[in-house]
C-alpha cells in the first residue's frame, strides 16, 4: 500500500508542516535521510518565526487579505463570500502574470487550476504578524468576522472587530484585475510589514534583519553580513545553527558516500563516478572542520538543546541521541571521516532505524533509483525563501511612492 500523508482536522500550522513535508519528497537536496527534521525546523522557527519554505514574495502578505476583503464587499452569507474569496485568489495569479515579475509566483504553472491557493501556505504568517488580529483565527473565521468593525466597549470606546488588522493597506479600486504594482511593495506598504514583523518576531533574527537589509546574494545567513551583525540571543541561536548545520552535513555527506559506495558495488552506473564525489566533498568538510575546531569545542551544546527544545519540546529521544553522537565524533573523531568504521556505522544504523525497508543501503530497488543525492545539502533554515521576502520590503523601503 502506498504511503499518504493526510489530514482531516489539524491547525493551519500542522497542515503548514505537512505541505512543507510534501514538498520536500520533491527536493532531493533538502530530504530528511537521517532524521533530524525536527530540530532544524524548531531552530528554523527560532531564527525566523512565521516563516516557511513554501513562502516566495512579501506582497502575497498584504494581496491575500485584499483578496478576503474585496470578496466581503460583494455581501450575501459565509459561503458567497468564501467562493469569492477563492475566485480572488485566482483570479490573482493571471493578474500577477501580466504584472511581468513571475518570480515566487503561485500558480505560475498550474494558473486557475492552483490546489493549494496562496492563503493555505501564509495563513500561519499572517496569524504571527498580527496582519490577522488574533492568533487563533481560521479561514473561515475570517470570512465570517470580515473587514474591521466599530464596536463599543463597556466604557462606550470605539473598539476594531474583525478578521484583519485595521492599518492594512488600502486594496486598489478594479482589485484583482489589477494589483496596484505586481510584487512590488510600495515605500508605504514596506514599512507597514516592516512594523508586522518588528513585532510579531520580536527578538529573532528575522526582527534584526527587516531593519538590516541582507546581501543579495548570501547563500546562508552566517555568510551574511547583516546577519552576522546580530547581537544578543538572535545571535546566539544563529551561532547554534551554523554550528549544528556544519556539523550534521558530515553526516549527510557519509550518508551519501555510503550508498555510492554501495551503488558502485552493484554495478549501477547511471551517477558518474559518486564515490569519488562524495570522498572529496568528506575532505573539504574534515579540513574546513580543523579550521573550526575552536568554535566547536567551546560549542556550548547544553545551551543548544535549550534553544531547541524551548520551541519544540517534544524532540524524539533517538533524534537527539544519534544528533549528539555525531556531534560527540565531529568533535573528536579521526581526521578522516569517510574511513572511520565508527562513524559510517552510525550513519548506517541510523538509516536503517529512520526508513527501516525503505533504507536504499539495504532496498536495492531504491538504490537503482537513487539520482545522487539524498539530502546532501548544508542546512541553511529557509534562507533563500526569507532573505527574499526581506529584499522585498528592504526594496520597498527603498522606493518613492508616487
Amino acid at each position: 500500500m502506498p504511503s499518504v500523508v493526510a489530514w482531516l482536522d489539524a491547525s493551519s500550522e500542522d497542515q503548514r508542516r505537512m505541505r512543507e513535508i510534501v514538498s520536500l519528497f520533491s527536493e532531493r537536496e533538502s530530504r530528511d535521510e537521517l532524521g533530524i527534521g525536527q530540530v532544524r525546523d524548531a531552530l528554523s522557527d527560532t531564527l525566523f518565526p512565521g516563516t516557511s519554505t513554501l513562502l516566495t514574495r512579501a506582497r502575497y502578505l498584504i494581496l491575500i487579505p485584499w483578496c478576503y476583503i474585496a470578496g466581503d464587499a460583494g455581501g450575501g452569507g459565509p459561503t458567497a463570500i468564501e467562493r469569492r474569496v477563492k475566485l480572488n485568489e485566482r483570479a490573482l495569479i493571471a493578474t500577477l502574470k501580466e504584472d511581468g515579475d513571475q518570480e515566487g509566483l503561485l500558480g505560475r504553472i498550474a494558473g486557475a487550476s492552483l490546489k493549494n491557493l496562496p492563503s493555505a501556505l501564509y495563513w500561519v504568517a499572517l496569524r504571527k504578524f498580527g496582519i490577522l488580529t488574533s492568533p487563533g483565527l481560521t479561514s473561515q473565521d475570517a470570512i465570517e468576522l470580515g473587514m474591521p468593525k466599530l464596536a463599543s466597549d463597556d466604557e462606550g470606546d470605539g473598539v476594531a472587530q474583525g478578521a484583519w488588522s485595521p492599518t492594512l493597506p488600502p486594496l486598489p479600486s478594479d482589485f484583482p484585475k489589477s494589483s496596484g504594482g505586481g510584487f512590488q511593495l510600495t515605500s508605504s506598504e514596506a514599512g507597514w510589514l516592516q512594523d508586522r514583523i518588528r513585532e510579531g518576531a520580536a527578538g529573532s533574527l528575522l526582527a534584526h534583519l527587516v531593519d538590516s537589509k541582507p546581501d543579495s546574494d548570501s547563500t546562508s545567513p552566517w555568510r551574511d553580513s547583516s546577519a552576522m551583525a546580530a547581537d544578543g540571543e538572535a545571535g546566539r541561536v544563529l551561532d547554534h545553527a551554523e554550528l549544528f548545520s556544519f556539523g550534521m552535513h558530515g553526516a549527510a555527506l557519509l550518508y551519501n558516500l555510503l550508498l555510492s559506495e554501495r551503488y558502485e558495488s552493484l554495478g549501477f552506473n547511471g551517477i558518474t563516478a559518486p564515490v569519488a564525489t562524495y570522498e572529496e566533498l568528506l575532505t573539504r568538510w574534515d579540513q574546513e572542520r580543523v579550521l573550526l575546531s575552536e568554535r566547536l569545542t567551546d560549542w556550548n551544546r547544553a545551551e543548544f538543546w535549550q534553544v531547541v527544545i524551548a520551541r519544540n519540546p517534544r524532540i524524539a529521544p533517538g533524534s537527539r541521541r544519534f544528533i549528539d553522537d555525531w556531534l560527540d565524533i565531529v568533535l573528536d573523531g579521526p581526521a578522516d571521516t569517510a574511513l572511520d568504521a565508527t562513524s559510517r556505522d552510525l550513519v548506517a544504523r541510523r538509516e536503517a532505524t529512520q526508513k527501516r525497508s525503505q533504507a536504499r543501503l539495504r532496498n536495492e530497488k531504491l538504490l537503482a533509483s537513487w539520482q545522487g543525492a539524498s539530502g546532501a545539502a548544508s542546512l541553511t533554515f529557509r534562507w533563500p525563501q526569507v532573505r527574499r521576502i526581506l529584499l522585498d520590503i528592504h526594496d520597498g523601503l527603498e522606493r518613492t511612492d508616487a
